[in-house]
């Protein structure tokens, strides 16, 4: 058996592209409230919204016609978080609502924000032959951690399918 076929490989030049556009989409969301932002990489100690991904851009699948175009599908895998100092109870059951409706509205299905009814009505454009065909939720969302302060950091594991075409 050829190693090489089980080899993952990733769409390395489109890590900046991808991570800026996963980054604007996240913060069209219309469950944000006034001000807030997912930020990139960068959680408060005590409290904040990030975005992390989770290594860069597998390619699932390659197709390379006799013309030199290729088609590529890949896997951009991230996970955001919410961080809340000491939360009640009620905080808990908002922030864990709020990430579930997250993962809901990027794979285009109906939430509630302000009592007005959302839906994504498409995926924003990445640029550079790239382009968004999903989003999944790899998992619910839930308590990934609780720091010694009592912060705790609630968690929503995501990705974003998108294409690739280039020519060669």
């Amino acid at each position: 058996m050829d190693e090489k076929q089980n080899e993952t490989r990733y769409d390395v030049a489109g890590y900046a592209p991808v991570t800026e556009a996963v980054g604007a989409l996240l913060n069209a969301f219309p469950g944000l409230g006034e001000g807030e932002r997912i930020a990139f990489a960068s959680l408060g100690e005590r409290e904040g919204m990030a975005f992390y991904a989770a290594g860069g851009a597998a390619i699932e699948s390659e197709r390379r016609s006799v013309t030199g175009r290729v088609r590529q599908v890949c896997l951009f895998p991230f996970t955001v978080l919410i961080r809340a100092a000491g939360p009640s109870e009620r905080t808990r059951t908002e922030i864990k609502e709020r990430l579930d409706a997250l993962g809901q509205w990027l794979e285009r299905q109906p939430v509630t924000a302000d009592g007005t009814r959302h839906v994504l009505d498409g995926y924003p454009s990445i640029g550079e032959g790239r382009r968004f065909l999903s989003f999944v939720r790899r998992s619910t969302a839930g308590l990934d951690s609780v720091s010694e302060d009592h912060a705790e950091t609630w968690a929503v594991d995501l990705a974003a399918r998108y294409e690739n075409i280039f020519q060669i």
